[in-house]
């Protein structure tokens, strides 16, 4: 069984009907069978879901997930990982450094790769396409747009 991480973009597409990317994460599962990988995701990744459906959907749907979430997925505890928040930021920083007009990767998005890079983690589901610039990722989604 793969080691994947599950990113926010996949996630929200998958479990709210209304995302515009629903049908393309249907897809991605259906074809690559992701959730019947061993999936993991990080506390900063379950705080933004959680969050985004909260508001796109209402608290019911919010409590529902996060149950489903901890039952199907390894939450990988980034403080765990030494300096946790300083090499998050030293990564961000060095990502987006000049770049941060021409970017949309977030502090979350840096923490997700340092949470992959120190869990060996290499296969990351999402559609968020600032993830494609790093070769150490392999990044499943972006065929599914």
């Amino acid at each position: 069984m793969k080691k994947m991480f599950l990113d926010t973009s996949f996630i929200l597409a998958y479990v709210n009907s209304n995302d515009e990317l629903h049908e393309n994460a249907l897809r991605l599962e259906e074809t690559e069978n992701v959730l019947s990988q061993n999936c993991h995701i990080n506390n900063n990744v379950l705080n933004e879901v959680l969050t985004l459906t909260g508001r796109k959907i209402n608290i019911a749907a919010a409590e529902e997930i996060y149950y489903g979430m901890i039952d199907s997925f390894e939450i990988l505890n980034e403080y765990n990982i030494f300096n946790y928040t300083a090499k998050t930021f030293d990564l961000f920083k060095r990502i987006v450094g000049s770049n941060s007009g021409k970017t949309k990767l977030s502090f979350t998005d840096s923490s997700i790769i340092l949470t992959m890079q120190e869990s060996n983690i290499h296969d990351l589901v999402s559609f968020d396409q600032q993830f494609k610039n790093f070769n150490e990722i392999n990044l499943i989604g972006l065929n599914y747009l």
